[in-house]
């Protein structure tokens, strides 16, 4: 945009945060908007972490399919969990901190997470993937639904589901493993996925075909 502020900006603060951090595009609207911030000046929020975890929630899997296509399956979904269990504790999969002062800037992402299970929890049944963030607004002041630091009373924000076209079976003791990409067009950003244990599964949302968001 042609704006051009009269003096830089000491602190800049924003409410751009989405229920998995960077969904709603928060770097790419704050990377745009850096440009105000003084030299040294103070980004509130400062950084965010997506996290990570497989969940056992047949109810959810159930509506997703009642859809009877694959789009549906190739979109996250932002829900209060109700009926789930987390088969394994959460990882911390994204961070972004902000200003940012990579050159040159590129908000694509790509990891890899292994998930491992007490065998006394017995087998369980996967059905896709609940994602939770963690803010640092501003040194140790914490937003967070990232269930071990939840912030008290906040209901802002409801956890992110990842599905899985099809439920799989999780032995006792086995370990869970998942890829997730997140990818940078010039005009939209979209999330991908696969399991890769105790199976290998499919790619979901290829080229962002089922699932984006514009810039």
């Amino acid at each position: 945009r042609p704006l051009q502020a009269p003096e830089p900006a000491d602190i800049l603060v924003s409410e751009l945060l989405g229920s998995f951090g960077d969904n709603e595009l928060s770097p790419e609207c704050l990377d745009g908007a850096q440009r105000f911030l003084a030299p040294g000046g103070i980004s509130i929020p400062q950084s965010y972490t997506s996290f990570l975890a497989p969940v056992t929630t047949h109810k959810l899997h159930h509506d997703v399919k009642a859809y009877k296509d694959l789009e549906h399956f190739e979109t996250p979904y932002v829900v209060r969990l109700h009926r789930h269990y987390l088969l394994a504790p959460t990882q911390p999969l994204f961070t972004f901190v902000h200003p940012n002062t990579d050159a040159p800037i590129d908000n694509s992402r790509y990891d890899s997470l292994v998930f491992s299970r007490d065998p006394a929890d017995g087998a369980a049944v996967l059905h896709g993937f609940a994602g939770y963030f963690e803010c640092a607004l501003y040194k140790d002041v914490l937003l967070s639904i990232h269930p071990p630091s939840h912030s008290v009373n906040m209901f802002s924000w409801f956890p992110i589901f990842f599905p899985l076209r099809e439920p799989v079976y999780v032995p006792a003791g086995g370990e869970v493993g998942v890829q997730v990409w997140r990818c940078c067009a010039p005009h939209k950003v979209w999330y991908e996925w696969a399991l890769s244990a105790p199976v290998a599964g499919p790619i979901h949302n290829v080229n962002g075909r089922s699932y984006w968001v514009g810039l």
